[in-house]
């Protein structure tokens, strides 16, 4: 499957369509409707130089993976200095997600970061595999309730070429996959013997993905995720992502509906 999950095919003037393989919760995964949106607002974007430096999504309804996902692409600007774009991405059914997506001349300036590496990080070799297989491999490095936090390295499983675009949708790929487990881990509620889907029901809401520079998507990215706020059917996690050497290459951002079962 691979980089195959992340292909378009053109249907139109700004148009795009888009598969999706069948995941095991019967819905499309949220990081593929992110990633083949980014890539379509990326095909429409002629400014030569720009780069995307942020998306943001709102999930509308969960995906039908029995059927294609139809991508508009609004231009809504085009300037010197920065792009913007906006992207719907349709079935039958109606909208399932809106995002935008804004683009960047690469300027000069300082580099300053008030984030540092986590200490004491386990590497991958070695921690079990806990991802569900299709596009990425993830390894749980630690999931803590007290403090709530949540860490795991996570790579796109084949190899993707050099272009730095290719990069950027990857990693929005993973970016859905791990959020909504860190919110997860704030959760007062008593779960005994049981699994959370058996006394929850979870849903994203919306996400967002600031891009600081360019990566590599198929080697391993550590997520440093916690949670924020959870109030009422609501919780919001954030995280950052690193390269194995350190350098921060990401900062997320997702809401989320939990809501417990009846």
């Amino acid at each position: 499957m691979g980089v195959d999950v992340l292909r378009l095919e053109p249907h139109g003037p700004d148009t795009f369509v888009g598969e999706s393989p069948a995941y095991e919760w019967g819905r499309i995964y949220g990081g593929l409707v992110i990633a083949q949106a980014l890539r379509a607002a990326m095909r429409t974007v002629d400014s030569e130089g720009h780069v995307v430096h942020s998306l943001h999504a709102y999930f509308i309804l969960g995906g039908n993976p029995c059927e294609p996902v139809r991508y508009e692409v609004d231009r809504l600007r085009n300037g010197r200095s920065f792009t913007t774009r906006q992207v719907v991405a349709r079935q039958s059914g109606g909208a399932i997600l809106n995002l935008s997506a804004s683009f960047q001349k690469p300027e000069e300036g300082p580099d300053v970061s008030s984030v540092s590496f986590p200490r004491d990080v386990r590497p991958p070799e070695g921690l079990p595999s806990s991802g569900w297989g299709i596009a990425l491999d993830l390894r749980l490095e630690v999931e803590s309730r007290t403090p709530p936090c949540l860490r795991q390295w996570v790579r796109f499983t084949d190899a993707i070429a050099d272009h730095p675009d290719d990069h950027y949708a990857a990693l929005a790929y993973l970016s859905d996959a791990g959020l909504m487990d860190a919110v997860f881990a704030a959760h007062p509620f008593p779960l005994g013997d049981r699994k959370f889907d058996e006394v929850f029901m979870a849903a994203s809401l919306d996400h967002v993905v600031w891009f600081h520079r360019p990566v590599r998507a198929d080697q391993w990215l550590l997520f440093d995720m916690k949670p924020e706020q959870l109030i009422g059917s609501r919780g919001l996690a954030t995280g950052n992502v690193f390269t194995r050497d350190g350098v921060l290459v990401a900062t997320l951002a997702q809401q989320g509906l939990v809501r417990q079962r009846r």
